[in-house]
């Protein structure tokens, strides 16, 4: 074989198909790096951003595998269109320029004769290319037992333990619920907030209105035990009218620490059984009675003296009274950045503490030193009902703690307000607002049943009270010296052992109880929508790529394939057809790089880039003199003939000399 067929054969290709299936190869790789991204993020959705940086590079690899995937069968499809373009029309040498670097410059698309021109789907696939590099590298990326007592004897209430007056007591000044000591890593792990629900049964004081406004006259309590009960003073001792700002009468029918005259240590009878009947009896829970004033309207100036206009409509007076009622309790815990809350979520008054209405004024003369009387007799609760009376003696004593911050008088000295004199322990709870010059709070009735509330919470908060038990086994006390620690995750149950050495981990178990656990973490999170929008930009692109590469191949081209490598462009580009053209300076010396070294870059003269050129068949001797003849069947196959024998060559050649062909179905036409 000749030189010139030699070079005929290297520029046609081998028309085998290998590269269109290289082509479709690398478009599915691609498609698959998308999918394993894909999947990749799916599987850290919501998941704790460890290894933040690996996880990152993972992702980055996977990006950019998908990326060259894509680009790599873009340019094979690319490609094809070169060759195409070029055989179907004659462009500028500087349009030629721009077609050959597409791939590799994105400033070469600007070129307008590329779009111009009926070949314009050659720069698609390049276009594609180069835009796809933008978004993939964009997107890359988220808890005195003994001996019976004798005969006739019995325990009976006294007052309140030191330790629940200090735990209360504490819980009033802090203004909440008093938290245990590493509440929350015991309950919830180390790191870890939580939040659970409990339920329970304790006291609650219910709160009713009885009267509201300069004048008017408080109405009668009516009581559960059916007795109606009158309130000891009314409005008119408030301000305006009168000189408090607020009065709390907490103390009538309380329960007298001192039940016989002679005792001994500990309340003990020095005298033998058998005792007064009412000895030591529950005989009725005292009724809070509350009034208070508060200013009409704090925007305005508050006058100072009664004499100053607008004093008569300044405050409002309320009285409202409150009653001890058995509860049931739901409330929601959160611990949070070791911070204890508590919210009452649903409160349900069961039964008065003591179902009975004291009468005040009428001696009981019943033998014991407490002269209270109340109504019916028959609901006292005596020392003999042991459970009984030990549970309305634990709600007596809550109750006795709140009554005893309540219980006194504000008042304004000479009805001046410069000057309040309080006489009570509420200034130091939050049911007094020290700016507004210890006027009571808005709302106080339900602020009082609130404070009741986290008393009541505070004694949760040291399991050491016989009343705590086990959230999940309230059948068992909490403080009998067994401690569970706190599951954390994906660890097994750790049991802290007595003595006795017999806890295990079924032990442990039964205490569990439901809560909700969470930490400020950074976590992983995927936005399916943003990566899938580049995604699916990227392929459908990349596809329409390949597609035009490969009807370049199959319907343009007969089947061949052709490639852009170095010694293809030299193949078509030697010969004489394109000697005619001056590549150098007038003067004789080859244009190179402005610096003179003839390692720079070559530049062509302007006027030699306005040449038009094509690539098809070149005659040996003259040229075609058109670029576009029609030949009968018979006439192709003669030219064909001419070519084996050497008569004609492929080639580069300038608009005239060159004879660019389209084979169709049936015929030939150049």
């Amino acid at each position: 074989m000749d030189l010139d067929s030699q070079l005929t054969t290297t520029v046609q290709g081998s028309g085998d198909g290998t590269q269109l299936g290289i082509c479709f190869i690398y478009f599915i790789f691609g498609f698959a790096c998308a999918i394993g991204h894909h999947a990749f993020y799916a599987s850290l959705n919501g998941k704790p951003a460890n290894d933040q940086f690996l996880m990152l590079r993972y992702g980055t690899v996977l990006a950019f595998a998908s990326k060259a995937g894509l680009s790599v069968a873009v340019i094979v499809a690319f490609q094809q269109r070169v060759w195409t373009t070029v055989r179907r029309r004659v462009m500028s040498i500087a349009a030629l320029d721009s077609l050959f670097a597409a791939t590799e410059d994105l400033i070469a698309l600007l070129n307008w004769e590329l779009f111009r021109t009926r070949g314009s789907p050659s720069s698609s696939p390049s276009l594609i290319d180069q835009l796809f590099e933008i978004p993939a590298s964009l997107w890359n990326t988220t808890k005195p037992e003994g001996a019976d007592p004798p005969e006739g004897w019995f325990d009976y209430y006294t007052a309140p333990s030191p330790s629940f007056q200090r735990t209360a007591t504490i819980g009033a000044f802090l203004e909440q619920a008093v938290m245990r000591k590493n509440a929350q890593v015991e309950t919830c792990g180390s790191g870890w907030n939580c939040t659970f629900e409990i339920n329970f049964t304790a006291p609650a004081y219910k709160c009713t209105e009885l009267a509201s406004g300069v004048g008017s006259k408080p109405v009668n309590l009516t009581q559960e035990s059916g007795g109606s009960i009158a309130a000891p003073f009314d409005t008119d001792i408030l301000l305006p009218k009168g000189k408090y700002s607020y009065y709390a009468f907490t103390s009538g029918g309380e329960y007298s620490t001192t039940q016989m005259k002679d005792v001994g240590i500990g309340g003990k009878p020095i005298s033998d059984p058998p005792y007064p009947k009412n000895f030591g009896a529950l005989r009725t829970e005292p009724v809070v009675w509350i009034g208070y004033s508060n200013i009409a309207d704090p925007s305005k100036p508050v006058p100072q003296n009664p004499s100053d206009p607008g004093w008569d409509t300044a405050f409002i007076p309320s009285l409202f009274a409150c009653e001890n009622y058995e509860s049931h309790y739901v409330v929601t815990f959160n611990y949070t950045d070791a911070m204890q809350s508590t919210k009452v979520t649903n409160l349900t008054f069961l039964r008065p503490v003591v179902n009975t209405t004291y009468l005040p004024h009428i001696d009981a003369d019943d033998g014991t030193a407490d002269n209270v009387t109340a109504n019916p007799e028959s609901n006292y609760i005596f020392p003999q009902d042991v459970a009984r009376y030990r549970r309305t003696a634990a709600y007596h004593s809550l109750g006795f703690m709140l009554r005893y911050f309540l219980n006194g008088t504000i008042e304004m000295e000479d009805r001046s307000l410069v000057n309040p004199v309080a006489n009570t322990n509420a200034i130091q709870t939050k049911l007094i607002d020290p700016k507004s010059n210890y006027f009571p709070r808005p709302g106080l009735a339900g602020l009082v049943q609130n404070f009741y509330e986290e008393i009541i919470m505070s004694m949760l908060g040291n399991p050491q009270f016989v009343a705590v038990v086990w959230a999940a086994k309230p059948d068992q006390q909490s403080g009998g010296g067994k401690t569970f620690l706190p599951f954390d995750e994906d660890e097994e149950l750790e049991t802290a052992h007595g003595d006795d050495g017999d806890a295990d981990e079924d032990d442990g178990e039964r205490f569990l109880y439901p809560c909700t656990k969470s930490r400020t973490a950074n976590m992983y999170h995927y936005n399916v929508r943003d990566l899938w929008i580049v995604y699916t930009i990227a392929i459908l692109m990349s596809l329409v790529g390949v597609v035009f590469g490969a009807m370049a191949i199959s319907a343009e081209e007969g089947g061949k394939v052709r490639d852009t490598l170095f010694s293809s462009i030299v193949a078509a580009t030697r010969g004489p057809a394109l000697d005619k053209v001056r590549w150098e300076k007038h003067d004789g010396s080859f244009l190179v790089g402005d610096d003179g070294n003839d390692g720079g870059s070559v530049h062509v003269a302007e006027d030699v880039k306005k040449l038009r050129a094509g690539y098809g068949l070149l005659a040996r001797g003259e040229g075609f003199g058109s670029s576009v003849i029609g030949l009968s069947a018979s006439s192709a196959s003669s030219l064909r003939q001419s070519i084996k024998r050497g008569g004609y060559y492929y080639g580069f050649g300038l608009e005239g000399d060159v004879q660019q062909i389209r084979v169709r179905r049936g015929s030939t036409v150049f």
